[in-house]
Protein backbone atom coordinates (compact mmCIF):
# COMPACT_ATOMS: atom_id res chain seq x y z
CA UNK A 1 0.00 0.00 0.00
CA UNK A 2 1.55 3.25 -0.76
CA UNK A 3 2.34 6.23 1.69
CA UNK A 4 0.02 8.28 -1.05
CA UNK A 5 -3.07 5.97 -0.63
CA UNK A 6 -2.57 5.70 3.33
CA UNK A 7 -2.30 9.44 3.63
CA UNK A 8 -5.46 9.41 1.64
CA UNK A 9 -7.33 7.18 3.65
CA UNK A 10 -6.28 8.89 6.75
CA UNK A 11 -7.82 12.52 5.58
CA UNK A 12 -11.09 10.27 4.48
CA UNK A 13 -12.04 9.03 7.72
CA UNK A 14 -11.11 12.56 9.31
CA UNK A 15 -13.51 13.52 7.45
CA UNK A 16 -16.16 10.97 8.23
CA UNK A 17 -15.65 11.20 11.97
CA UNK A 18 -15.86 14.83 11.43
CA UNK A 19 -19.33 14.99 9.85
CA UNK A 20 -20.56 12.00 12.55
CA UNK A 21 -20.01 14.82 15.33
CA UNK A 22 -21.33 17.51 13.53
CA UNK A 23 -24.41 15.35 12.24
CA UNK A 24 -26.48 16.09 15.30
CA UNK A 25 -26.99 19.50 14.09
CA UNK A 26 -29.95 20.28 11.86
CA UNK A 27 -30.54 22.90 9.86
CA UNK A 28 -32.23 25.75 11.17
CA UNK A 29 -36.16 25.09 12.07
CA UNK A 30 -36.00 21.43 11.41
CA UNK A 31 -35.86 18.68 13.75
CA UNK A 32 -32.78 16.20 13.69
CA UNK A 33 -33.88 12.79 12.23
CA UNK A 34 -35.12 9.66 13.37
CA UNK A 35 -32.64 7.25 14.52
CA UNK A 36 -29.70 9.53 14.32
CA UNK A 37 -28.54 8.41 17.99
CA UNK A 38 -28.26 11.97 19.16
CA UNK A 39 -27.74 12.28 22.73
CA UNK A 40 -29.96 15.68 22.33
CA UNK A 41 -33.05 13.39 21.32
CA UNK A 42 -36.26 15.08 22.95
CA UNK A 43 -39.59 12.97 23.73
CA UNK A 44 -42.39 13.98 21.60
CA UNK A 45 -44.33 17.61 22.33
CA UNK A 46 -40.79 18.92 23.94
CA UNK A 47 -39.33 21.97 22.60
CA UNK A 48 -36.19 20.23 21.01
CA UNK A 49 -34.39 23.38 20.44
CA UNK A 50 -34.92 24.91 24.10
CA UNK A 51 -31.42 26.76 25.06
CA UNK A 52 -29.03 24.83 27.73
CA UNK A 53 -29.03 27.44 30.49
CA UNK A 54 -25.86 28.21 31.32
CA UNK A 55 -24.09 28.52 35.53
CA UNK A 56 -24.16 31.53 36.64
CA UNK A 57 -20.05 32.54 37.95
CA UNK A 58 -19.57 31.92 41.10
CA UNK A 59 -19.12 35.86 42.63
CA UNK A 60 -16.00 36.50 44.51
CA UNK A 61 -15.59 37.41 47.92
CA UNK A 62 -14.92 41.26 48.19
CA UNK A 63 -11.24 41.66 49.91
CA UNK A 64 -11.91 42.73 53.14
CA UNK A 65 -10.23 45.62 54.46
CA UNK A 66 -8.36 45.65 57.70
CA UNK A 67 -9.63 47.93 60.57
CA UNK A 68 -8.19 50.68 61.11
CA UNK A 69 -6.58 50.72 64.67
CA UNK A 70 -4.57 53.28 66.41
CA UNK A 71 -2.28 51.77 69.36
CA UNK A 72 0.32 53.32 72.14
CA UNK A 73 3.55 52.40 72.23
CA UNK A 74 5.41 53.71 75.39
CA UNK A 75 9.26 53.57 75.54
CA UNK A 76 12.10 54.50 77.42
CA UNK A 77 14.39 54.81 74.61
CA UNK A 78 13.87 58.68 74.63
CA UNK A 79 17.59 59.24 73.98
CA UNK A 80 16.78 58.53 70.30
CA UNK A 81 13.57 59.95 69.98
CA UNK A 82 14.24 61.10 66.85
CA UNK A 83 15.66 57.20 65.58
CA UNK A 84 12.23 55.79 66.52
CA UNK A 85 10.04 58.09 65.14
CA UNK A 86 11.82 57.32 61.93
CA UNK A 87 11.26 53.47 62.34
CA UNK A 88 7.57 53.85 62.91
CA UNK A 89 7.25 56.12 59.86
CA UNK A 90 8.59 52.70 57.99
CA UNK A 91 5.95 50.56 59.99
CA UNK A 92 3.37 52.69 58.89
CA UNK A 93 4.14 52.99 55.39
CA UNK A 94 4.20 49.25 55.36
CA UNK A 95 0.83 48.83 57.74
CA UNK A 96 -1.05 51.92 56.86
CA UNK A 97 -4.28 50.73 58.54
CA UNK A 98 -2.26 51.41 61.90
CA UNK A 99 -0.93 54.47 63.71
CA UNK A 100 1.33 54.69 66.21
CA UNK A 101 0.80 56.71 69.05
CA UNK A 102 4.69 57.22 70.46
CA UNK A 103 5.10 58.25 74.13
CA UNK A 104 8.45 58.41 75.14
CA UNK A 105 9.80 58.61 78.49
CA UNK A 106 12.86 59.25 80.15
CA UNK A 107 14.15 56.14 81.64
CA UNK A 108 14.49 57.41 85.35
CA UNK A 109 10.95 57.85 85.31
CA UNK A 110 9.80 55.27 82.85
CA UNK A 111 8.67 51.93 85.41
CA UNK A 112 6.75 54.33 88.03
CA UNK A 113 4.70 55.91 85.15
CA UNK A 114 4.32 52.49 83.27
CA UNK A 115 2.62 51.24 86.68
CA UNK A 116 0.68 53.59 87.51
CA UNK A 117 -0.98 54.07 84.11
CA UNK A 118 -1.21 50.01 84.07
CA UNK A 119 -2.39 50.27 87.42
CA UNK A 120 -5.28 52.96 86.77
CA UNK A 121 -6.65 51.00 83.51
CA UNK A 122 -5.04 53.30 81.20
CA UNK A 123 -4.33 50.79 78.43
CA UNK A 124 -0.52 50.47 76.79
CA UNK A 125 -1.23 48.44 74.09
CA UNK A 126 2.82 47.97 73.49
CA UNK A 127 5.54 48.74 75.69
CA UNK A 128 9.18 48.02 76.56
CA UNK A 129 10.72 46.12 79.73
CA UNK A 130 13.77 45.43 80.60
CA UNK A 131 14.44 41.08 80.48
CA UNK A 132 14.57 39.74 84.27
CA UNK A 133 13.02 41.19 87.32
CA UNK A 134 10.81 43.58 85.40
CA UNK A 135 9.51 41.06 83.67
CA UNK A 136 9.05 39.11 85.50
CA UNK A 137 6.86 41.79 87.71
CA UNK A 138 4.98 42.31 85.32
CA UNK A 139 3.94 38.75 84.15
CA UNK A 140 3.56 38.04 87.73
CA UNK A 141 0.58 41.21 87.53
CA UNK A 142 -1.17 39.22 84.54
CA UNK A 143 -0.64 42.34 82.20
CA UNK A 144 2.07 40.42 79.07
CA UNK A 145 0.34 38.70 76.31
CA UNK A 146 2.15 35.37 75.65
CA UNK A 147 4.48 35.66 73.02
CA UNK A 148 5.30 31.67 73.08
CA UNK A 149 5.79 30.05 69.76
CA UNK A 150 3.90 32.90 67.40
CA UNK A 151 5.56 32.85 63.63
CA UNK A 152 7.64 36.52 64.45
CA UNK A 153 9.68 34.41 67.24
CA UNK A 154 11.29 32.21 65.22
CA UNK A 155 13.45 35.62 64.07
CA UNK A 156 15.47 34.87 67.15
CA UNK A 157 18.35 33.03 68.10
CA UNK A 158 16.90 30.21 70.79
CA UNK A 159 19.10 30.47 73.43
CA UNK A 160 18.12 34.31 73.34
CA UNK A 161 14.69 33.56 73.57
CA UNK A 162 15.50 31.11 76.44
CA UNK A 163 17.22 33.54 78.59
CA UNK A 164 14.48 35.88 78.62
CA UNK A 165 12.03 33.10 78.91
CA UNK A 166 10.59 33.05 82.50
CA UNK A 167 9.11 28.92 83.16
CA UNK A 168 10.18 28.01 79.55
CA UNK A 169 8.04 31.02 78.06
CA UNK A 170 8.63 34.25 76.28
CA UNK A 171 6.09 37.45 77.29
CA UNK A 172 8.96 39.86 75.42
CA UNK A 173 10.45 40.09 72.37
CA UNK A 174 13.75 40.52 71.88
CA UNK A 175 14.37 44.25 70.44
CA UNK A 176 18.16 45.33 70.83
CA UNK A 177 21.32 44.32 72.78
CA UNK A 178 24.84 46.50 72.77
CA UNK A 179 28.31 46.73 74.67
CA UNK A 180 28.71 48.50 77.47
CA UNK A 181 31.62 49.50 77.13
CA UNK A 182 34.16 53.13 77.23
CA UNK A 183 34.47 55.42 74.43
CA UNK A 184 37.74 56.61 74.59
CA UNK A 185 39.50 59.53 72.27
CA UNK A 186 42.72 58.47 70.41
CA UNK A 187 44.31 61.66 70.08
CA UNK A 188 44.79 61.91 74.16
CA UNK A 189 45.66 58.77 74.27
CA UNK A 190 48.32 58.61 71.74
CA UNK A 191 49.83 62.03 73.29
CA UNK A 192 49.97 60.75 76.44
CA UNK A 193 51.12 57.55 75.64
CA UNK A 194 48.59 55.77 77.01
CA UNK A 195 47.89 51.84 76.43
CA UNK A 196 44.13 50.66 76.41
CA UNK A 197 43.68 49.72 79.74
CA UNK A 198 43.36 45.86 80.77
CA UNK A 199 42.63 45.82 84.64
CA UNK A 200 41.34 47.98 86.99
CA UNK A 201 44.20 49.43 88.42
CA UNK A 202 45.54 50.28 84.66
CA UNK A 203 42.26 52.25 84.12
CA UNK A 204 42.87 54.51 87.12
CA UNK A 205 46.45 54.82 86.46
CA UNK A 206 45.64 56.42 82.85
CA UNK A 207 42.93 58.81 85.02
CA UNK A 208 45.56 59.82 87.08
CA UNK A 209 47.97 60.58 84.04
CA UNK A 210 44.95 62.12 81.64
CA UNK A 211 44.40 64.63 85.19
CA UNK A 212 47.32 65.47 85.53
CA UNK A 213 47.63 66.56 82.20
CA UNK A 214 44.60 69.42 82.14
CA UNK A 215 42.10 67.51 80.25
CA UNK A 216 38.94 65.56 82.31
CA UNK A 217 39.39 61.63 82.58
CA UNK A 218 35.83 61.00 82.05
CA UNK A 219 32.74 62.45 81.08
CA UNK A 220 29.49 62.09 83.65
CA UNK A 221 25.95 63.02 83.66
CA UNK A 222 24.56 62.13 86.89
CA UNK A 223 22.59 64.60 87.42
CA UNK A 224 20.55 61.83 85.68
CA UNK A 225 20.00 58.88 88.06
CA UNK A 226 20.31 56.10 85.33
CA UNK A 227 23.47 56.50 84.10
CA UNK A 228 25.04 56.23 87.96
CA UNK A 229 22.82 53.45 88.13
CA UNK A 230 23.64 51.71 84.92
CA UNK A 231 27.17 51.65 86.08
CA UNK A 232 26.68 50.47 89.82
CA UNK A 233 24.02 47.25 88.34
CA UNK A 234 26.88 46.55 86.37
CA UNK A 235 30.12 46.50 88.39
CA UNK A 236 28.29 45.57 91.31
CA UNK A 237 26.80 41.84 90.23
CA UNK A 238 30.32 41.96 87.99
CA UNK A 239 32.45 42.00 91.25
CA UNK A 240 30.21 40.02 92.74
CA UNK A 241 29.66 37.08 90.76
CA UNK A 242 33.08 36.51 89.02
CA UNK A 243 35.46 38.52 91.88
CA UNK A 244 33.80 37.14 94.99
CA UNK A 245 32.58 34.05 93.37
CA UNK A 246 29.03 34.54 95.63
CA UNK A 247 27.00 32.97 92.81
CA UNK A 248 23.96 33.28 94.48
CA UNK A 249 23.96 36.46 96.36
CA UNK A 250 21.17 37.75 94.57
CA UNK A 251 18.92 34.24 94.73
CA UNK A 252 19.55 34.55 98.52
CA UNK A 253 18.74 38.49 98.73
CA UNK A 254 15.23 37.63 97.50
CA UNK A 255 14.66 35.27 100.37
CA UNK A 256 16.10 37.85 102.87
CA UNK A 257 19.09 35.22 103.18
CA UNK A 258 22.02 37.80 102.31
CA UNK A 259 22.93 41.01 103.53
CA UNK A 260 24.79 43.91 101.33
CA UNK A 261 27.20 44.38 104.66
CA UNK A 262 28.25 40.85 104.37
CA UNK A 263 29.64 40.88 100.41
CA UNK A 264 32.59 42.12 100.08
CA UNK A 265 32.15 43.40 96.33
CA UNK A 266 29.72 46.05 97.90
CA UNK A 267 32.93 47.78 98.98
CA UNK A 268 34.77 47.71 96.20
CA UNK A 269 32.28 48.95 93.99
CA UNK A 270 31.65 52.08 96.79
CA UNK A 271 35.23 52.53 96.31
CA UNK A 272 35.12 52.16 92.34
CA UNK A 273 32.67 55.24 92.32
CA UNK A 274 34.68 57.42 94.61
CA UNK A 275 37.51 56.56 91.93
CA UNK A 276 34.97 57.84 89.51
CA UNK A 277 33.35 61.02 91.18
CA UNK A 278 37.14 62.02 91.65
CA UNK A 279 38.00 61.96 88.38
CA UNK A 280 35.21 62.71 86.73
CA UNK A 281 34.35 66.69 84.77
CA UNK A 282 33.25 69.04 87.52
CA UNK A 283 29.75 69.05 88.89
CA UNK A 284 29.26 65.63 88.14
CA UNK A 285 25.72 65.19 89.97
CA UNK A 286 24.82 68.96 87.91
CA UNK A 287 25.78 67.31 84.57
CA UNK A 288 22.84 65.27 82.82
CA UNK A 289 23.64 62.28 80.33
CA UNK A 290 23.42 65.13 77.30
CA UNK A 291 26.22 67.57 78.50
CA UNK A 292 28.30 64.18 79.47
CA UNK A 293 28.16 63.70 76.07
CA UNK A 294 28.89 67.24 74.84
CA UNK A 295 31.98 67.02 76.86
CA UNK A 296 33.03 63.90 75.40
CA UNK A 297 32.00 65.08 71.76
CA UNK A 298 34.30 68.64 72.33
CA UNK A 299 37.02 66.29 73.09
CA UNK A 300 36.80 67.87 77.08
CA UNK A 301 36.97 64.40 78.18
CA UNK A 302 39.06 61.22 77.38
CA UNK A 303 36.48 58.54 78.16
CA UNK A 304 32.82 58.08 78.69
CA UNK A 305 31.74 54.47 80.00
CA UNK A 306 28.31 53.90 78.31
CA UNK A 307 26.08 51.79 75.75
CA UNK A 308 26.55 52.92 72.19
CA UNK A 309 23.15 54.88 72.24
CA UNK A 310 25.22 58.84 71.84
CA UNK A 311 26.78 57.24 68.70
CA UNK A 312 23.99 59.43 66.47
CA UNK A 313 24.70 62.55 68.85
CA UNK A 314 28.92 62.48 68.68
CA UNK A 315 28.28 62.21 65.00
CA UNK A 316 26.15 65.04 64.48
CA UNK A 317 28.93 67.03 66.94
CA UNK A 318 31.65 65.84 65.83
CA UNK A 319 32.03 63.71 62.27
CA UNK A 320 35.74 63.97 62.60
CA UNK A 321 35.98 62.28 66.04
CA UNK A 322 33.31 59.81 65.02
CA UNK A 323 34.84 58.86 61.91
CA UNK A 324 38.47 58.32 63.10
CA UNK A 325 39.41 60.01 66.65
CA UNK A 326 37.51 57.50 69.03
CA UNK A 327 37.96 53.85 70.25
CA UNK A 328 35.62 51.63 72.36
CA UNK A 329 37.04 49.18 75.03
CA UNK A 330 35.73 47.17 77.64
CA UNK A 331 35.46 48.09 81.19
CA UNK A 332 38.02 46.58 83.12
CA UNK A 333 36.00 46.19 86.41
CA UNK A 334 38.43 44.08 88.06
CA UNK A 335 42.35 42.82 88.51
CA UNK A 336 41.95 40.16 86.89
CA UNK A 337 42.97 40.57 83.24
CA UNK A 338 40.59 37.34 82.52
CA UNK A 339 37.81 37.92 83.91
CA UNK A 340 37.52 41.67 81.92
CA UNK A 341 35.46 40.12 79.15
CA UNK A 342 33.19 42.46 77.23
CA UNK A 343 29.83 43.98 79.00
CA UNK A 344 27.24 42.31 75.92
CA UNK A 345 23.43 43.18 77.65
CA UNK A 346 19.97 43.09 76.38
CA UNK A 347 18.76 46.55 76.48
CA UNK A 348 15.46 46.81 75.44
CA UNK A 349 12.70 44.43 74.60
CA UNK A 350 9.34 44.49 73.60
CA UNK A 351 5.55 43.21 75.70
CA UNK A 352 1.94 43.26 74.19
CA UNK A 353 -0.60 44.54 76.86
CA UNK A 354 -3.00 41.10 77.70
CA UNK A 355 -5.46 43.64 78.32
CA UNK A 356 -4.93 45.79 74.76
CA UNK A 357 -8.39 46.28 72.43
CA UNK A 358 -5.86 46.33 69.70
CA UNK A 359 -4.09 42.86 70.28
CA UNK A 360 -4.01 41.93 66.25
CA UNK A 361 -2.41 45.58 65.76
CA UNK A 362 -0.13 45.26 68.11
CA UNK A 363 1.37 41.76 67.24
CA UNK A 364 1.84 43.40 63.14
CA UNK A 365 3.99 46.25 64.90
CA UNK A 366 6.31 43.31 66.57
CA UNK A 367 5.93 41.20 63.40
CA UNK A 368 7.67 43.79 61.43
CA UNK A 369 10.10 44.78 64.46
CA UNK A 370 11.27 41.55 64.13
CA UNK A 371 11.76 40.99 60.34
CA UNK A 372 14.93 41.99 59.00
CA UNK A 373 13.40 45.59 58.01
CA UNK A 374 12.78 45.98 61.13
CA UNK A 375 15.71 45.33 62.49
CA UNK A 376 17.83 46.98 59.87
CA UNK A 377 16.01 50.43 60.84
CA UNK A 378 16.45 49.99 64.57
CA UNK A 379 20.02 49.50 64.08
CA UNK A 380 20.57 52.38 61.26
CA UNK A 381 18.49 54.81 63.42
CA UNK A 382 19.14 54.01 67.10
CA UNK A 383 23.15 53.10 66.43
CA UNK A 384 22.61 49.64 68.54
CA UNK A 385 22.69 46.08 67.97
CA UNK A 386 19.26 44.34 67.46
CA UNK A 387 18.58 40.96 68.18
CA UNK A 388 17.16 40.03 64.42
CA UNK A 389 18.46 37.44 62.72
CA UNK A 390 20.63 38.43 59.78
CA UNK A 391 20.11 42.39 60.64
CA UNK A 392 23.20 44.84 59.69
CA UNK A 393 26.00 45.18 62.67
CA UNK A 394 27.31 48.22 61.12
CA UNK A 395 26.79 50.95 63.58
CA UNK A 396 30.40 53.03 63.96
CA UNK A 397 33.46 52.81 63.28
CA UNK A 398 34.63 52.64 66.86
CA UNK A 399 33.16 49.27 67.41
CA UNK A 400 35.58 47.63 65.41
CA UNK A 401 37.93 47.84 68.32
CA UNK A 402 35.62 45.37 69.85
CA UNK A 403 35.52 42.75 66.78
CA UNK A 404 38.22 39.98 68.77
CA UNK A 405 35.94 39.80 71.53
CA UNK A 406 32.76 38.73 69.44
CA UNK A 407 35.04 36.68 67.04
CA UNK A 408 36.39 35.04 70.36
CA UNK A 409 33.23 34.93 72.54
CA UNK A 410 35.13 37.08 74.96
CA UNK A 411 31.58 38.38 76.38
CA UNK A 412 29.40 38.07 79.25
CA UNK A 413 25.96 39.68 80.70
CA UNK A 414 26.53 40.69 84.22
CA UNK A 415 22.29 41.00 84.07
CA UNK A 416 21.92 37.68 83.55
CA UNK A 417 23.70 37.57 87.43
CA UNK A 418 20.50 39.58 88.84
CA UNK A 419 17.57 37.25 89.80
CA UNK A 420 16.32 39.06 92.60
CA UNK A 421 13.05 41.21 92.08
CA UNK A 422 14.24 44.07 94.30
CA UNK A 423 14.88 47.22 93.09
CA UNK A 424 18.25 47.51 95.10
CA UNK A 425 20.16 49.24 92.82
CA UNK A 426 17.74 52.36 92.99
CA UNK A 427 18.71 52.86 96.55
CA UNK A 428 22.33 51.95 96.55
CA UNK A 429 22.86 55.05 93.67
CA UNK A 430 20.86 57.40 96.26
CA UNK A 431 23.10 56.36 99.08
CA UNK A 432 26.48 56.28 97.27
CA UNK A 433 25.94 59.88 96.93
CA UNK A 434 26.14 60.46 100.57
CA UNK A 435 29.66 58.92 100.53
CA UNK A 436 30.76 61.29 97.68
CA UNK A 437 30.42 64.43 99.97
CA UNK A 438 31.31 62.75 103.04
CA UNK A 439 28.15 62.68 104.70
CA UNK A 440 28.17 58.77 105.84
CA UNK A 441 30.93 56.41 105.05
CA UNK A 442 30.53 53.10 102.78
CA UNK A 443 29.60 50.82 106.25
CA UNK A 444 26.62 53.11 107.09
CA UNK A 445 25.29 53.26 103.71
CA UNK A 446 25.60 49.55 103.65
CA UNK A 447 23.51 49.18 106.38
CA UNK A 448 20.82 51.86 105.24
CA UNK A 449 20.66 49.49 101.87
CA UNK A 450 20.40 46.43 104.40
CA UNK A 451 17.35 48.04 106.18
CA UNK A 452 15.51 49.33 103.16
CA UNK A 453 15.62 45.50 101.71
CA UNK A 454 14.14 44.33 105.10
CA UNK A 455 11.83 46.96 105.03
CA UNK A 456 10.30 47.53 101.63
CA UNK A 457 10.73 43.56 100.82
CA UNK A 458 8.68 41.37 102.71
Amino acid sequence: MSKRWVLGLSIVMLMVMLAACGGNKSEEGTQPSAGSGSNNEKPAGENATEPVKEEEPAKEEPVKEPEPATITFMHFKSDVTDGIDKIIEQFESEYKHIKVDVQPVKYDDYYTLLKTKIAGGDIVDVFTLNAGGQTKLFNDGGYLEDLTGKDFMANFEPNVLAEQAIEGKNYIMPLNAGPIAVFYNKKIFSDLGIEIPRTYDALIAAAEKIKASGKTPFALGWKDGWPLGMWLSRDFPSNTVLVEKQTDFFDKLEKGQAKFVDNPAALTVISHALDMFKYGNKDQLGVDYNGAIDLFAREEAAMMYMGTWPLGDIEKKNPELYNDGMGYFPYPFSNDESLNKLEFNPDASLAVNSNSEHKEAALQFLAFMSSKQGGDAWVNNTKSLSYVKGSTTDIAPALVELQPYFDQGQLYNSQAYITTTIDWNTPFSQYVQKVFFNKATPEQILKDLDDWVAKNHK
